[in-house]
């Protein structure tokens, strides 16, 4: 797997440039369902996924809980459609919105129950069949806080005042037991300074 893409957009003031890996190129054909129906990047942080789909024509919101994320994406990516909310307070889009959600390493800061009340409100704002992209930290991912800190519940820990979670095969599954899981594995992203463990994920709602 790729570790990095070509931006191509230029320097924006004092922001931060997003750096991309090549992730999403897999996922060309649920992609391109969606091309008449914005796709979704929920916590997009500082717009790596947002700029990748910018690039290749598809209209994009951008979401996340920061606002020097939210303002960095209007700056680098100033195609998408941004939105300033913290996920735990639901999703501010009216049911069936999307056709394609991105979930790009933002689910893992909740207690279980949040987790899993967000993950419902996904399912409500996507179409019938339509299908959710995400990577998810793996409990193997030891250069990044996998096992240490205080565990609050099983593979959440609170890491130097943040709180972190890992997930495991069978957290995966249980997250996701209502929907149908296309795609599970787990790999080594190489886009840090340090190798990341990850799992990626292809979902459709039922």
């Amino acid at each position: 797997m790729a570790s990095g893409g070509k931006n191509t957009v230029h320097s924006c003031g004092p922001g931060k440039l997003p750096v991309y890996d090549l992730w999403l190129d897999k996922h060309q054909a649920i992609l391109q369902s969606s091309r008449d129906t914005p796709i979704l990047d929920l916590g997009c942080g500082y717009g790596n996924d947002s700029l990748y789909l910018a690039e290749r024509g598809y209209r994009t919101v951008s979401c996340d809980k920061k606002i020097k994320a939210v303002e960095n994406v209007r700056c680098f990516v100033p195609s998408a459609k941004t939105f300033l909310f913290d996920m735990r307070d639901g999703l501010p889009f009216d049911e069936k919105t999307f056709r394609v959600v991105i979930a790009d390493l933002s689910l893992h800061y909740f207690p279980w129950g949040e987790t899993i009340r967000i993950v419902r409100n996904i399912s409500v704002i996507l179409q019938d069949g339509g299908f959710l992209l995400c990577r998810l930290n793996s409990v193997n991912d030891f250069h990044f806080g996998a096992g240490q800190g205080e565990e609050i519940e099983p593979h959440y820990y609170r890491i130097d005042g943040l709180t972190k979670r890992f997930f495991d095969r069978a957290q995966i599954e249980a997250l996701f037991s209502n929907w149908d899981i296309k795609q599970l594995g787990e790999y080594e992203l190489n886009r840090y300074r340090n190798p990341k463990m990850l799992w990626e994920l292809v979902l459709q709602k039922r």
